[in-house]
């Protein structure tokens, strides 16, 4: 435990439902039970309101889970930042987003607090992820998902390396680098732990994103501050994946008009690169042929358009984005100062 801060650990596991009830239990029931004397762990659930009667089963079945119920779905980003919000009042000093589909093994959380508290400099980390195995008694023994197999085999790329390999890779020097971490680009949201410092530091999810590349975002706000980013090659946790958005419109012009967004807004792109992988992207979204999934080229035409309005609307969003990042690199050049504690400005949006 670091010697700065006596006491206990205090961590915050949020986990955001949304129709998600057939999960929740060995979900909630294995955070609880990952209690232990180096950690207060608090539970927090957020109903993203579902309408299958997540939010009471989880009061009733776990009475020391505090339970957030949102109105609305406010999608990923914000239903999150309730939660986090949340917690960082509280008073947490790390916080664990969990995916609902997902089962924890009993040390986890002790192990990567012992991760935080021995490497200062990782900002955002988490553990691998393996295959959902409901049927197991030892949880996350079994192989890798695909989430996990597909960051191993882009290494330490940026975040678009598949669309132009020549970018510089976001990772940070090998000196001082903790051992079997992998800096890959992001820690995907669905078993992401960041340090409350961070968070106070850069702020939240974006909630422009709503869901989809927000995680994503908020690895590379924590890298230009000054924190490292990776994964715990050694740590795992059970993750079925495969998104409660589906296959559908909703799913390919989110990701299509974010991923957009997400280029538009990195201050590490010059305007010309990000202009012609842009315009890669486009050629491709027009067919119909982009993330998200494929679809006819007419959808691709309409879907794309639906995504370049957004983008439109969104253009003095952008521009605001692009200083603060800005300032924000600038600030995260001092790593000294970061390190001491005095850099807390910015707040959490």
């Amino acid at each position: 435990m670091s010697a700065e801060r006596p006491g206990r650990v205090r961590v915050a596991t949020v986990t955001v439902g949304t129709n998600e009830r057939r999960w929740l239990e060995p979900c909630v029931s294995t955070l609880v039970d990952s209690a232990c004397p180096e950690v207060e762990l608090t539970v927090w659930y957020v109903d993203n309101a579902s309408r299958d009667g997540s939010a009471d089963f989880v009061r009733e079945r776990f009475p020391q889970v505090r339970v957030i119920e949102n109105a609305c779905n406010e999608g990923f980003a914000r239903a999150n930042n309730i939660g986090m919000r949340a917690a960082l009042a509280d008073g947490a000093d790390y916080l664990f987003l969990v995916n609902p589909d997902t089962r924890t093994p009993a040390s986890l959380v002790a192990d990567l607090v012992a991760f935080g508290e021995a490497w200062p400099e990782y900002g955002i980390f988490g553990p691998m992820q393996h295959r959902y195995a409901p049927h197991c008694t030892r949880i996350a023994c079994g192989d890798w998902n695909d989430w996990s197999r597909t960051a191993v085999r882009w290494d330490e790329q940026h975040a678009f390396a598949g669309d132009w390999p020549d970018h510089p890779s976001p990772a940070g020097p090998l000196e001082r680098r903790a051992p079997d971490t992998l800096e890959h680009a992001y820690v995907q949201g669905a078993a992401l732990v960041v340090r409350g410092e961070v968070l106070r530091r850069v702020g939240l999810f974006d909630e422009v994103f709503h869901t989809y590349y927000e995680e994503t975002d908020l690895c590379r706000r924590a890298r230009w501050a000054g924190w490292r980013v990776a994964l715990c090659l050694t740590l795992g946790i059970e993750h079925q994946g495969g998104g409660g958005a589906g296959q559908g419109v909703y799913r390919r012009v989110q990701m299509r008009r974010n991923r957009y967004y997400y280029l538009l807004t990195d201050i590490d792109w010059s305007p010309l690169d990000a202009a012609r992988l842009a315009a890669r992207w486009l050629l491709k979204d027009l067919r119909g042929r982009s993330v998200g999934g494929r679809t006819t080229w007419w959808r691709g035409w309409w879907e794309t358009a639906r995504a370049a309005g957004w983008l439109a609307a969104r253009a003095g969003v952008i521009w605001t984005r692009r200083r603060e990042y800005r300032r924000l690199r600038t600030a995260g050049s001092r790593p000294a100062k970061r390190m001491a504690g005095a850099e807390t400005a910015g707040g959490a949006r």
